[in-house]
C-alpha cells in the first residue's frame, strides 16, 4: 500500500480552501448551546427521525460551525440520512477547525475522509467522467478495424473465484453467446479482490478472462480516484483486444462500470452496451424509509440514467425494468431485454425411482423434513428486501393451523445471524418447522430445489423488489417445483396470470396471506403438480439461456 501521509497532508490544503469558501448560512438557531443541539440531533437520527435530524443541522451549522463534537454528530446525521452534501460540508469545516500542530493525527484522518467523500461526490457530479492517463492514452491508436462479432465484457466479478447469480448469469450468457456466433471476452474491474495472485489472464469455460490488477493499491482509494486507475488500465486493453462493442455491466454501485467504459469507448471510438442488471441506487442504506428519499439515491440513480442515456444500446433483466429505463427517457428503440434464465437440461424435474429421486429423499430424511410439507427460498441472506423472516412466520402459522410444515431457507450472508435469531425467537428452529442450511455447493443447489414441495419468493415491497427479477425462480420452475411470488411486478411477471399463471401470489410482506396460499397447496398436491408441470413448460420455451445469443447477437449487428 501507498504512504498516506503525503495525500493526507495535500487533502488538508485542499480541505482548508474548500472550508474557508464555504457560504455561511443565517441560522435559526434560537439560542440553543452547541452540547443541547448535538443531543437532540443525536436523539433524532436514532430514533430514525432524519428529516427533522437534517433540517435541524442545516438550521443551525451556520451559528454552531466551529463546534467540534456538533460537526461530528452532523457528519453521523447526514450520513446516517444519505444526505452527502451536508456531510462533505461539515467534514470540510471539521477539517477547517483542525489547524494546531497537536491536531496532526486527526487532521490526517479527517482529510483522508474528506478526499473519500470527495470522491463519491465526484462520481456522482453530472459533469464528471473517469480520466484515462494522458501518458497512457498517447500510446493508444483509435479502433478503426474491430473484430468482427467480438464483444468486450466489462463485469465486477467472474467465475471460478465468484460463484453467485451475478457470475452464474454471466457464465450462461456468454457461452450463449458463444455459441451464437460472437467471440466474448471478459474483463474484471482493476484490482478486483479475489484475482489478487491470480493470472493476468485465463479460460473460464474456454472464455479469455482478463483480470486488471496494479502493483500498488493505494489504501483509502477515493471512488474517483479509482474509476481513473480503472479506465487508464482497461483502455490498452480495449485497444490491444479490438471489439466491436464494449458491454458494461452493472456493479456493486450499478454505474460505475458503465461511467468506465463509456469513458474508454468515447476515447477509442468504440460502441457501448450497458446492461443494467438492478437498480442499485435503493442499496446504500438498511432504513427501508430513508433511502428514496435521500440525496444519495438521487445522485445515484441520476448517474445511472445519464449512463443508459449515453450508451449506444441498454439491456436489461425485465419487462418492469425497461419500462423503468423507458420512463427515464431512454428512447424505447435503444433498450432491450435479456432476461434471467435457466439451463432445462442441467435443471430439470426428478424421475420417480431415479438415484436422484433417492439422493433428494436422503437430503430429506437428514434435514428432519420426512413425511413434512416443505416449502423455502435459495438466496443470499444480505439484503432485507429477501425478507426470509416471513418464511419463518407462515411456518409458524401454518403449523399452528395444523399443517405440518418446515420452511427451508438455503443459503448464506450478512443477515444470516438475523434470521436464524427470527427463528430462534419464534421457538420454529428448535420445534423442526425452520431448516436453514447456509451456503450449500453449486452441485448441491438442484437437490436443494427439488426436495421442497413450493419454491417462495418472499421478497418486500421494496423499489428493488419492484422492479428487478431474481434468478433463482426460473431455476426452481425448470425443476417443476410450484412457485409463489408476493405479488411485486417484477415476480408476478414471471409467474403470469388468469389462464396462463404458472404460480401462485400472496400480499408483499404479510405472512398470514402467505400460510393461505401455502395451505391451499399443501392439501392439493395435484395442483402443486399442475402449476410445477406448466412453469417447467414457460421456461424452456421462454427462459432457456441458449435463446438470449442470438438477441444479443442482433444487438451487436444493429450496433
Amino acid at each position: 500500500m501507498r504512504d498516506a501521509r503525503p495525500l493526507a497532508r495535500r487533502l488538508v490544503r485542499a480541505g482548508l480552501g474548500l472550508a474557508a469558501r464555504l457560504t455561511p448560512r443565517p441560522s435559526t438557531n434560537d439560542g440553543r448551546g452547541a452540547a443541547e443541539v448535538t443531543t437532540e440531533l443525536a436523539r433524532l437520527t436514532d430514533a430514525g427521525q432524519h428529516d427533522a435530524a437534517i433540517a435541524l443541522a442545516r438550521a443551525t451549522i451556520g451559528d454552531l460551525g466551529t463546534d467540534a463534537p456538533f460537526l461530528d454528530q452532523v457528519r453521523a446525521t447526514a450520513g446516517a440520512a444519505g444526505e452527502l452534501s451536508l456531510q462533505r460540508e461539515a467534514t470540510l469545516l471539521r477539517l477547517h477547525g483542525l489547524r494546531s500542530p497537536l491536531h496532526a493525527p486527526l487532521r490526517a484522518r479527517m482529510a483522508t475522509n474528506a478526499r473519500v467523500l470527495e470522491g463519491r461526490w465526484l462520481e456522482t457530479s453530472p459533469d464528471w467522467a473517469p480520466t484515462i492517463e494522458p501518458s497512457v492514452l498517447e500510446g493508444l491508436t483509435p479502433v478503426t478495424d474491430p473484430v468482427p462479432g467480438r464483444v468486450l465484457h466489462v463485469v465486477k466479478q467472474s467465475l471460478p473465484r465468484s460463484p453467485s447469480g451475478y457470475t452464474f448469469r454471466s457464465r450462461y450468457n456468454l457461452l450463449a453467446q458463444r455459441d451464437a456466433g460472437l467471440d466474448p471476452v471478459v474483463v474484471t474491474e482493476v484490482d478486483y479482490g479475489p484475482s489478487v495472485g491470480a493470472p493476468a489472464e485465463e479460460l473460464v469455460d474456454g472464455i479469455r478472462t482478463i483480470h486488471l490488477s496494479r502493483e500498488d493499491v493505494p489504501e483509502n482509494e477515493p471512488w474517483d480516484a479509482h474509476l481513473d486507475a480503472w479506465a487508464t488500465a482497461l483502455a490498452p486493453v480495449v485497444a490491444a483486444v479490438r471489439p466491436a462493442a464494449i458491454v458494461a455491466h452493472s456493479g456493486s454501485r450499478g454505474y460505475e462500470g458503465a461511467l468506465v467504459a463509456l469513458a474508454v469507448g468515447r476515447a477509442l471510438g468504440v460502441p457501448v452496451v450497458y446492461e443494467v442488471r438492478g437498480f442499485f441506487e435503493s442499496l446504500w442504506g438498511k432504513d427501508l424509509g430513508r433511502v428514496e428519499a435521500a440525496e444519495v439515491f438521487r445522485r445515484r440513480r441520476d448517474t445511472d440514467t445519464r449512463c443508459m442515456e449515453a450508451a449506444d444500446a441498454v439491456v436489461t433483466l425485465s419487462e418492469t425494468m425497461r419500462a423503468d429505463i423507458v420512463g427515464r427517457g431512454v428512447p424505447a428503440s435503444r433498450v432491450h431485454v435479456m432476461p434471467n434464465g435457466v439451463d432445462t437440461e442441467a435443471f430439470s424435474p426428478v424421475e420417480p425411482g431415479s438415484e436422484r429421486a433417492r439422493a433428494v429423499a436422503d437430503l430429506r430424511a437428514r434435514l428432519g423434513l420426512t413425511d413434512r410439507f416443505t416449502f423455502g427460498y435459495v438466496s443470499n441472506l444480505d439484503h432485507r428486501r429477501e425478507a426470509q423472516e416471513l418464511l419463518v412466520d407462515a411456518a409458524v402459522e401454518l403449523n399452528r393451523r395444523g399443517v405440518a410444515a418446515s420452511a427451508v431457507i438455503v443459503g448464506d450472508g450478512l443477515r444470516r445471524a438475523e434470521v436464524e435469531e427470527h427463528a430462534r425467537a419464534t421457538g420454529a428452529l428448535e420445534r423442526g418447522e425452520v431448516v436453514i442450511t447456509g451456503r450449500v455447493p453449486h452441485e448441491q443447489v438442484l437437490d436443494h430445489y427439488a426436495l421442497l414441495d413450493v419454491f417462495v419468493v418472499p421478497r418486500i415491497d421494496e423499489r428493488a423488489a419492484r422492479l428487478v427479477s431474481p434468478l433463482k425462480p426460473f431455476e426452481a420452475m425448470a425443476v417443476g417445483r410450484a412457485v409463489v411470488v408476493s405479488d411485486l411486478p417484477a415476480l408476478s411477471e414471471i409467474v403470469g396470470s388468469g389462464d396462463d399463471a404458472r404460480g401462485a401470489v400472496f400480499t408483499a410482506g404479510d405472512a398470514s396471506s402467505l400460510a393461505d396460499v401455502l395451505g391451499r397447496l399443501a392439501g392439493d398436491p395435484a395442483e402443486r403438480d399442475r402449476l410445477g408441470a406448466a412453469a417447467r413448460a414457460w421456461v424452456v420455451a421462454h427462459r432457456r439461456w441458449a435463446d438470449n445469443g442470438p438477441r444479443y447477437a442482433e444487438i451487436i449487428r444493429n450496433l
